[in-house]
């Protein structure tokens, strides 16, 4: 054999400065040449180049940058993918100096698969290339096979797991039961209806409330045996709720299962299908798991990185210029720039003097140095650009622009070399808490070419290695050699005084939203391991006290939470709000939520989840691995993960974030991918009907012109492509329930503005109810789904404590930009038609206790109404004033025939009343009229002491869960809601739930609440009458 011949390299080429000429060959046949840095990755070269190539002939025929690969010759002579573009040049030590930019390899299977993706999530202008390829590589490849590995584990451990995938237990907390609940059962025991698949009939048994569905199909199996049948082992069946797509099966006791509770609290019997298993369950494949392939990653040649903590500069920028500035010639600008982690400052914030916009241009080559060393720069820190505008008189600065960028890239290399970062421009409703947007996103502006370019440069220190935040076992090791001396003040060992503990209690008895005051921050840092040992739940503040400018002090609170025992819900939830960046609290955050949250209790907090996800500076994090694992491995959740995050992709700021989220849980999860494509295409004909509604040429004060629009509605329905698109699919909602045949003939119209359409399916479980549902288009629903949201979790929070307040908090999800679907409570009607259909007016007391007579016509079921009305209306007058709900009248509060009040359309919260002339409309905390006190107090002699006391109870047992809700809203803040964008707007619960109160003055605080209510409750009746006559004029 010959010998192999090593060929010479390009870096023999290399300037001193570390500059090399390359010419690159685009896909379109045309040349490039340009002066690179031998030292930078390949997917900055990459943006580069494309940033060059958009100037050049035929760009409109490139796809996007992550299309395409480079192609090197090597060392050997050979072409050579370069797939992993994390590395540089110096690295791969190409023959030649030429690249060739070549598109990826796919197969037919992976295109068919992406155009489906592309269909369910929408292209649009994702511009990939605006990020890292080589994070965005690293992430789909890490998360891809990280999912993919899940799925294949639970094919493998048996029936139960795979079901589990599709058809999750729906399971409470736990299987006590309040006593008021424990009362409806007869001798711990729950009747219970059992219908055979085969042959329709039913059985009615008794089983223990505390036996598990094998008993129960055991108790089935027996009763079917003793009328000659033959039967097989309980193992071959499975029990469904009839009505659902939800399976009852497991360990866990029948009265644990949400489904059964909710039918002992109603006193109702459970009804369940006996399915033979095989026919839901697939039995598991055979074969092992699969091997997950691998990018092949180039061995990197040594070439020593060099610390962070061993540059001891001052960390400074080089601002060479804004270009494509929005505003007119001669208009002073300037640029303020700061370092943040999180909302905190690292130091003192930087600004350019103010230059004269020329030309939609401002030249400038300006060094800012922060009072902040290179090696005291936090791995979490971002730098944050906002560009100011003078007033007319040179005063009155305006932000017009901004934008923010991690200090250091995925891989925890600084960030150095010249950038051009697309700005944000600043909206009418955007709210900066300090100069820069220190909550805005890291992410890149997608739509770059409309917006204002900020030229930067961020030097290398004389380094020409990559300068790297040290590594986790290098952080250790600083804290250690950096521990106080034993006995001495912050030391392990140090004796703490008496008068320490106590002022330490003090700060902690506080609100979190309460700011700490330094000597606050200096005291908790003293004490950070009494903290560790003995108060753990001190963990925020404590985060908040760090000197995060300081690394050695970074290092020790790295070590510290090493030590840190597992957080509650409450307090790990808060820790992945905007202010703690930091990957390794985050990381302990999850670790929290992986050993304590159970997938009932998660899936009702995704909201903010997926709402903290905007707050992490990188792709790859624990937080996104955390919803990936339990969405692959619980379609329920997928199905929601999905729909909050599909709804906002028209968001510049995520879409593209958001987008790869969903391209992994897709592609992983190709089953799922096929009926979410089935809910995406219906919503879509849904829209495009009520665009036809909304037509103007309908004048729905005309009967004839209101028929006609119905038959035209009802005509489209009709159509072929309506039926298939809307036959067969499960409800957007949740997927229990699968929705059959649209009913066109019962389909409609609501009369609002919106003209939302009210659609009725039948059930494709044959003994099953009819499902009925709103879909809007034009409205925002973004804050109803918060509030109902709220209202689910304090019931959930009520019922841990054995008070059922009876409350209704119907479903409503948001699909996209002012579009969702609501759940509609069948078998109810707003207060307002009562008092039209009592015809007294709104001042008439009697109404409600009439109408809820004539639909329960014996005195068991009346008493049982009139108690039904006095527990939810308690929960709804503690919410609503919790809550600070406003706008509230006789036609977004309802009453079900069974007695259960509830209210809609939560267009104002956290205390936003609604004004007229600028005066507020609403003059009580909550809603309490004569009609509803006229009702409870049917119930007996001393039932409205019995409501007070229940709404007593109620709003204390809310306020030990205030921490909770104070990290829910704070983790809403990035979500766009217009009355949630800053901190302020949090306050409201901090003057409802009175933190800084005991228990007994909360108690009087509520109590005079309680007492305003009634006594002013006639300016809602005054309300509710002056609505009737306005909703009657139009």
């Amino acid at each position: 054999m010959p010998p192999v011949v090593v060929l010479p390299n390009v870096s023999t080429n290399v300037s001193q400065d570390g500059y090399l000429d390359i010419d690159f060959l685009l896909p379109t046949g045309i040349m490039v040449a340009m002066n690179i840095n031998f030292y930078s990755a390949l997917d900055v070269l990459k943006q580069n180049l494309w940033r060059e190539a958009q100037n050049l002939p035929l760009n409109s025929l490139l796809k996007d940058s992550d299309s395409y690969c480079f192609i090197c010759i090597n060392q050997l002579g050979e072409k050579e993918e370069l797939l992993d573009e994390s590395q540089c040049l110096n690295d791969i030590q190409p023959f030649s100096s030429f690249l060739k930019l070549v598109e990826k390899q796919g197969d037919e299977q992976n295109k068919t698969l992406a155009r489906n993706i592309n269909s369910l999530v929408g292209k649009g202008p994702q511009k990939m290339e605006a990020w890292s390829p080589a994070e965005v590589s690293e992430f789909r490849q890490k998360m891809v096979q990280h999912c993919d590995r899940i799925i294949q584990n639970k094919k493998q451990q048996g029936w139960v797991e795979k079901l589990k995938l599709k058809h999750p237990p729906m399971l409470r907390s736990t299987w006590n039961l309040p006593e008021r609940v424990q009362a409806n059962l007869s001798n711990d025991c729950i009747a219970v209806d059992v219908r055979i698949e085969d042959t329709g009939t039913t059985y009615k048994l008794k089983t223990s409330a505390m036996g598990t569905p094998s008993d129960l199909i055991d108790v089935a199996l027996k009763k079917m045996s003793s009328t000659g049948q033959r039967v097989g082992s309980s193992d071959c069946y499975l029990l469904k709720v009839v009505g659902r797509e939800e399976y009852i099966y497991g360990d866990s006791p029948l009265q644990q299962f949400k489904f059964v509770y909710q039918c002992l609290t109603k006193n109702l019997c459970p009804e369940f299908w006996l399915l033979n298993r095989e026919k839901v369950v697939d039995a598991p494949p055979a074969v092992p798991p699969r091997r997950m392939s691998t990018i092949p990653r180039q061995v990197r040649p040594d070439r020593p990185d060099i610390s962070v903590w061993n540059i001891p500069q001052k960390y400074y920028v080089t601002v060479k210029g804004i270009n494509k500035i929005q505003l007119p010639d001669n208009i002073k600008v300037k640029l303020f720039v700061g370092l943040y982690h999180g909302s905190e400052p690292l130091c003192i914030i930087c600004e350019t003097p103010e230059v004269p916009v020329l030309n939609s241009s401002c030249n400038m080559t300006i060094d800012l140095k922060f009072n902040i060393a290179v090696a005291d720069l936090p791995n979490a820190s971002r730098i944050c650009f906002a560009l100011y505008a003078s007033g007319r008189k040179g005063k009155d600065m305006t932000p017009v622009a901004w934008v923010n960028i991690p200090a250091y890239d995925f891989r925890s290399r600084l960030i150095r070399g010249d950038r051009e970062m697309d700005m944000w421009s600043v909206k009418d409703d955007l709210v900066f808490e300090e100069i820069c947007n220190v909550l805005g996103t890291v992410s890149p502006n997608p739509y770059g070419h409309d917006s204002a370019t900020l030229s930067v440069s961020f030097p290398d220190y004389g380094v020409q290695a990559d300068i790297i935040y040290p590594k986790f076992d290098k952080v250790l090791e600083c804290a250690a050699r950096n521990m106080e001396a034993d006995g001495t003040p912050g030391s392990v060992t140090m004796k703490v005084s008496k008068s320490h503990i106590e002022q330490l209690k003090l700060i902690l008895e506080r609100d979190p939203l309460t700011q700490l005051f330094e000597q606050d921050k200096d005291l908790l840092w003293l004490l950070r391991y009494e903290c560790c040992d003995k108060y753990s739940h001190s963990l925020p503040r404590l985060l908040n006290s760090v000197k995060w400018n300081n690394h050695v002090d970074t290092a020790k609170m790295t070590a510290l939470l090493q030590n840190w025992k597992m957080l509650p819900v409450d307090y790990a939830l808060e820790l992945l709000d905007f202010n703690f960046p930091d990957r390794n609290v985050r990381e302990f955050a999850i670790r929290c939520l992986n050993a304590n949250l159970e997938d009932a209790e998660m899936s009702q907090y995704l909201l903010q989840l997926v709402q903290a996800v905007k707050y992490e500076i990188y792709l790859n994090c624990p937080l996104v691995e955390f919803l990936l694992t339990r969405a692959v491995k619980n379609q329920h959740i997928g199905q929601q993960l999905f729909w909050h995050l599909k709804s906002e992709m028209h968001d510049p700021t995520v879409m593209v974030r958001f987008r790869l989220i969903l391209e992994v849980y897709l592609r992983t999860r190709k089953d799922h991918l096929l009926i979410l494509l089935k809910q995406s295409e219906g919503l879509s004909k849904l829209k495009a009907l009520n665009e036809v509604v909304k037509n103007s040429k309908y004048n729905l004060q005309e009967p004839k012109q209101k028929e006609r629009a119905k038959d035209d509605m009802k005509k489209i329905l009709r159509q072929k492509t309506y039926i298939e698109c809307l036959s067969n699919l499960y409800s957007p909602l949740t997927p229990i329930y699968k929705l059959k045949d649209l009913l066109t003939d019962q389909c409609s119209f609501k009369n609002s503005k919106k003209r939302p359409l009210h659609l009725i399916w039948s059930n494709e479980d044959r003994c099953g109810a009819n499902i009925n549902l709103i879909f809007k288009d034009g409205d925002d629903l973004r804050q109803d789904m918060l509030t109902l949201q709220m209202l689910q979790i304090m019931d959930g929070i009520w019922q841990e404590e054995g008070l059922d307040l009876r409350m209704n908090p119907y479903g409503c999800l948001a699909t996209g930009l002012e579009q969702g679907v609501i759940e509609v409570v069948t078998l109810s009607n707003t207060i307002a038609n009562i008092q039209k259909w009592y015809n007294k007016g709104a001042f008439e007391k009697k109404a409600l206790y009439e109408w809820l007579k004539m639909y329960n016509t014996t005195p068991e079921s009346l008493n049982k109404a009139v108690e039904e009305f006095m527990l939810s209306c308690a929960g709804y007058c503690v919410a609503t004033y919790v809550l600070g709900i406003g706008d509230r009248h006789n036609d977004n509060i309802m009453l079900k025939q069974s007695g259960q009040l509830f209210h809609i359309d939560f267009g104002h919260f956290l205390g936003n009343i609604k004004k007229k002339f600028g005066v507020k409309r609403e003059r009580v905390p909550f809603v309490l009229t004569t009609h509803f006190v006229h009702v409870i107090k049917h119930g007996g002699t001393d039932s409205f002491e019995k409501f007070r006391d229940y709404c007593e109870q109620a709003y204390l047992i809310l306020r030990k869960k205030s921490h909770l809700l104070f990290s829910l809203f704070m983790m809403m803040l990035s979500s766009g809601i217009p009355q949630l964008t800053c901190t302020k707007d949090v306050d409201y619960l901090k003057e409802s739930l009175v933190p800084n109160l005991n228990e007994a003055d909360a108690r009087l605080h509520f109590r005079a609440k309680f007492n305003e209510a009634l006594r002013n409750s006639w300016t809602s009746s005054v309300n509710f009458y002056i609505h009737m006559k306005a909703k009657d004029n139009t």
